[in-house]
């Protein structure tokens, strides 16, 4: 099947649902898309082709592709026809016959969102992509557009098998990006002119672990980065307690173009719940290593995941996530309720017992204990002058954003959308901060405050 209204172009949309693996990998799809003569658009009804990236980790995130699926069923493009829509991703796998019946208009259904794979069934049904071919020293990062998110995914699935978590059945066990791939695609992302970059991965630090070659493997992977690359900004995401090393604070996390964002998931503060989540850390082991971190880099900006209502979770457990919150404090924290996702382990082995109350009580009082902190921790930045990269610019003023990604508000701006610049922060509230442009008469200086 031929798309497109012409011999040589055709338009397409995408829509993602779920993490930043997810952007990262319709990232690469769209720029092997765009090589092939692809255009993207800014809605279904202007697209020759509509994909749909979607996510099952947490049950809400699914019901929302399928809603969206649903909201496709009448499209109609310029050209007065429907779009050809591919349904990819996490969902997908556990859910082929439910889509195929429930939303006979999706077109093709594809498991997983691996670039590869997906690249390789659209050849088979698109003679246009089929009938045209990719340079041989194509880099996905070549065709995009500039960006202030520029990801380069450095391991594909996970290992660790949490048993709360339906990744490693939904994208296979661990895959690791050769180091000659990744740095060549933070290069191109660079050539291009983006000003920084974050390597991804379900479980950053454990790069190398899955042939054997342990920590020393993430390490050279970003020093290897850091050596062949100028950002002043470098991240990765995300990262877990039960492979992060002295050695890996000390070389990376210290290092002065390593930004300050450091992604640390706990879950609960309860060692009994943790060891039922198949967590492979204790509390002690997580409280060790967020101390080494914030020794080894005082201007640390410390994120979490928590998860209450996990079906073991006792009233007693949830207090010892609740004073653990309070302990480490957080700048930020990603919290929810326990969401049973079928095929995991705790789906077969834990019945989801706790009431919906209970969860929803839970989770709004750690809610509103994170909301306190994080505005309590913002104080420390008022005054401060910080290196943002500017975001969006309108009439209204300027968005930009920090090293650790807070958005900044600021009235106005004198440099472009991309560009990085510096602001005085005047206030801050939990989501964001306000400030203003100082003049800057040099590019910014790395990551640390």
């Amino acid at each position: 099947m031929l798309i497109g209204t012409s011999a040589d172009r055709f338009t397409y949309y995408s829509r993602v649902f779920g993490c930043q693996m997810n952007v990262a990998d319709v990232d690469d799809i769209s720029a092997r898309l765009n090589a092939y003569g692809g255009r993207r658009v800014e809605t279904p009804e202007e697209a020759d082709l509509v994909m749909v990236n979607t996510c099952m980790v947490r049950k809400k995130a699914e019901d929302k592709a399928m809603s969206f699926f649903g909201g496709l069923k009448h499209t109609i493009n310029p050209q007065g026809r429907r779009p050809f829509i591919v349904a990819m991703g996490c969902v997908v796998p556990r859910n082929q016959k439910k889509i195929a019946d429930t939303y006979p208009h999706i077109d093709l259904l594809v498991n997983y969102s691996d670039p590869d794979l997906v690249m390789s069934q659209l050849m088979e049904q698109f003679e246009l992509l089929a009938s045209s071919a990719l340079d041989d020293d194509f880099t996905p990062a070549m065709t995009t557009s500039i960006g202030t998110q520029n990801f380069v995914t450095a391991i594909r699935g996970c290992n660790h098998r949490c048993s709360f978590c339906v990744v490693p059945w939904a994208r296979g066990p661990q895959r690791d990006e050769p180091i000659e791939k990744i740095v060549e695609e933070a290069q191109a992302h660079e050539a291009r002119g983006a000003r920084d970059v974050t390597i991804l991965g379900q479980s950053i630090m454990a790069y190398g672990k899955s042939s054997g070659d342990g920590s020393q493997r993430f390490i050279e992977m970003m020093e290897a980065v850091l050596a062949n690359t100028s950002f002043p900004w470098v991240r990765f995401l995300t990262s877990l307690a039960c492979d992060m090393t002295d050695e890996i604070c000390e070389r990376i996390i210290a290092h002065p173009r390593i930004t300050p964002l450091l992604h640390l998931p706990i879950q609960s503060g309860s060692d009994k719940v943790l060891g039922d989540m198949k967590r492979k850390h204790d509390v002690a082991t997580y409280k060790r290593m967020v101390a080494k971190a914030r020794e080894v880099r005082p201007d640390l900006y410390l994120t979490t995941d928590i998860l209450v209502g996990f079906p073991t979770e006792t009233e007693a457990d949830y207090r010892e996530t609740y004073a653990l919150m309070e302990e480490i404090g957080f700048d930020d924290a990603f919290m929810f309720a326990y969401s049973e996702r079928p095929g995991t382990h705790s789906a077969r082995h834990f019945p989801d017992v706790l009431s919906r109350e209970v969860k929803i009580r839970r989770l709004s009082e750690i809610i509103e204990l994170q909301r306190k902190t994080s505005a309590e921790r913002s104080l420390r930045y008022i005054g401060e002058q910080l290196d943002v990269i500017i975001e969006s610019v309108n009439e209204d003023g300027a968005v930009a954003r920090t090293s650790f990604n807070k958005p900044v508000y600021m009235p106005k701006t004198d440099k472009g959308v991309g560009e990085y610049s510096r602001a005085v922060i005047r206030s801050v509230r939990v989501s964001a901060f306000t400030g203003e442009e100082i003049e800057v008469a040099h590019e910014a200086v790395p990551a640390r405050v």
